[in-house]
């Protein structure tokens, strides 16, 4: 069947409801974005243009039932919050030990014996935060602070498994997004130095920062493998976001005034008095990230025919981590070098992901590239001008930037994601052969 042209016979809409089925597959392992397999399907005709929407209704619905398994989530736990003195410890107890169990078995239900995929992974999405929930309410009956460290070092241990047993993004995202508030919390309770809470936050973003890569370079490593590309696109969604952040606050010139001005007579270095595990965690990430993207790499480069942006990405996380690594390190005697070198570095991190997003084909890696350099233009904006001119021309003038920059990146944004469809289309003549 020639592309373009409708389906007239019963094979030739088998072929279209098979091509559906592949494009869903290589969204799903993140071969091609939604954008493409769209592209893809409608150039198949009415036929095509029909599973597409099929696809995107699919999307839709796995979307509705996550924020609705997240509302229930919500919704129970403000319960129990709120009657919680009211219920005897062993029905407490009860409703815990049966509630999670009773919610695993809905979803497995709904997953696999109705073949409700979409709902019954919102389902186990649900009960993942039970169980999270679950573990901090048991935590309270035996009066056991709820905000130790500990407690999330077992959530996220009890839900990373599920996310490989059910091969959901959605839960993997969880799974993640803890494994970050766990640490989070670690560094709360155990980097202490009340004298000097700038030592704390450069830590922390440091420390965040390196975690970031070694997700990202974790998720390109998950995109190497056929078993486990499902899961690729959470972790370097997630580790892009989190590097690029850090790197964002670390780009702020208040940290730093503190050691510049002799506020602290006994050390112009950062001092966090951090324990020696998260010291093990910040070196631990950065070798991850490094080598994770460098193992990649051999990997693609074993499979001559693919071209890869892995060089310039490890180039890029060497660069971070040698920005990153003095932060905490050298000795501070001035606040504009490392406010320069992070907003440098920020500016280079988005250019690069705008190039690896479009040459990899993943939307989603240009869209945090775009949000992050909106963000820093506004904040270094008002950071720079916010003593100097007057309250309401500051306003005014940021209103103008941003309606204007705002016109500027939808404009650069169509054109890339047109050449995006320009380059699938060539590949769908041609087999798909892109980089996953």
């Amino acid at each position: 069947m020639d592309k373009g042209q409708s389906p007239e016979n019963s094979e030739d809409r088998r072929f279209v409801a098979r091509l559906a089925a592949e494009t869903q597959s290589w969204e799903k392992e993140g071969l091609v974005t939604s954008d493409q397999a769209r592209a893809i399907m409608a150039s198949y005709g009415p036929a095509g243009t029909i599973a597409a929407t099929q696809g995107a209704q699919s999307r839709l619905i796995s979307i509705l039932a996550i924020f609705g398994a997240v509302l229930v989530g919500v919704g129970v736990l403000l319960f129990f919050a709120a009657n919680w003195g009211e219920i005897p410890r062993a029905l407490r107890l009860a409703m815990i030990m049966v509630g999670i169990p009773s919610t695993y078995a809905l979803a497995y239900w709904l997953r696999y014996i109705k073949q409700y995929e979409r709902v019954g992974t919102a389902v186990v999405l649900l009960g993942a935060i039970n169980y999270g929930a679950g573990i901090h309410l048991v935590a309270q009956v035996y009066n056991f602070p709820v905000n130790d460290p500990t407690l999330f070092t077992y959530f996220f241990l009890g839900v990373i498994p599920l996310a490989y047993l059910t091969r959901s993004q959605s839960v993997m995202a969880l799974a993640l997004g803890i494994f970050l508030a766990m640490v989070g919390f670690w560094v709360h309770d155990h980097v202490r130095d009340a004298s000097n809470g700038e030592s704390q936050a450069i830590f922390s973003f440091a420390l965040y920062a390196m975690l970031g890569l070694g997700l990202y370079g974790l998720g390109r490593v998950h995109g190497a493998f056929n078993s486990t590309r499902p899961f690729s696109k959470a972790f370097e969604v997630i580790g892009v976001i989190t590097l690029l952040a850090s790197i964002y606050l670390l780009g702020f010139r208040y940290l730093y005034e503190p050691f510049s001005n002799g506020q602290f007579s006994s050390a112009e270095k950062i001092d966090p008095d951090a324990p020696v595990g998260l010291w093990i965690a910040f070196y631990l990430s950065a070798a991850v990230g490094i080598l994770a993207l460098a193992a990649t790499a051999v990997r693609f480069r074993l499979r001559s025919w693919v071209w890869t942006t892995l060089a310039y990405e490890i180039a890029a996380g060497a660069l971070a981590v040698a920005a990153v690594v003095p932060v905490v390190l050298v000795t501070h005697n001035s606040d504009l070098t490392f406010p320069i070198v992070f907003n440098a570095l920020l500016f280079l991190g988005i250019i690069g992901l705008v190039f690896a997003g479009y040459v990899r084909g993943q939307q989603a890696l240009i869209n945090v590239a775009l949000g992050f350099f909106a963000l820093d233009a506004v904040s270094r904006y008002f950071e720079l001008s916010w003593d100097l001119l007057d309250r309401s021309l500051v306003f005014i003038v940021a209103g103008a930037i941003l309606l204007a920059g705002g016109y500027l990146l939808e404009r650069g944004r169509r054109k890339v994601f047109d050449r995006m469809m320009a380059q699938v289309q060539a590949q769908g003549k041609g087999g798909l052969g892109h980089e996953p």
